[in-house]
């Protein structure tokens, strides 16, 4: 899987989030398996705004996630279940909130589904409806990347390696607050 994040993201040099910018406390790979019942909290995965004193933070500084020219915090998340059935059925969805509107934007798991989201995005994991059974966890991985620039001053806008012909992605999907910058 790694091997084709290059060719998602051609403009950039991909890496895994390295143990210098959160510590070796935060891992790059997280995997998930909630099941009915359990709960989570809105978090955020890492934001370059916020990281704490360490060699990353005294080279590139802080700054706001998507700033041109600095290396963008990216998630990606894959759900891994064989089957799931519908969303009304089994749910268990990623769920995203934009703080300054409150919108919640619901992404259902799908068996190979890969979500890309930047890390400073506010989210949880909703466990599974009852219907899924207490034996049936939604499975998933999440990679904490940096997409580094190729040049200096880059812009750092993600095209998800649209180029035509050769992939054919979806279209990007923008809630709340980030809708104020489509122009």
């Amino acid at each position: 899987f790694e091997a084709r994040l290059p060719r998602l993201f051609p403009n950039f040099i991909v890496s895994r989030l390295p143990e210098s910018v959160l510590g070796g406390c935060v891992s790059p790979l997280t995997a998930n398996a909630p099941t009915h019942g359990d709960t989570f909290d809105y978090h955020i995965d890492a934001d370059p705004l916020q990281v704490p004193p360490s060699p990353w933070a005294d080279v590139y500084g802080r700054y706001p996630n998507r700033m041109d020219g600095k290396p963008r915090f990216v998630s990606c998340l894959l759900y891994l279940n064989d089957e799931w059935n519908s969303e009304e059925e089994w749910g268990a969805p990623t769920r995203f909130r934009d703080p300054p509107t409150q919108q919640v934007y619901n992404v259902y798991p799908k068996p190979g589904r890969c979500v890309f989201m930047d890390q400073d995005i506010s989210h949880t994991v909703v466990a599974p409806n009852a219907e899924a059974g207490r034996n049936r966890p939604r499975y998933s991985l999440v990679w904490k990347l940096i997409l580094h620039p190729k040049v200096v001053g880059q812009d750092m806008d993600l095209s998800c390696g649209r180029r035509g012909g050769e992939e054919d992605w979806p279209e990007v999907v923008v809630i709340g607050s980030a809708n104020n910058d489509i122009g």
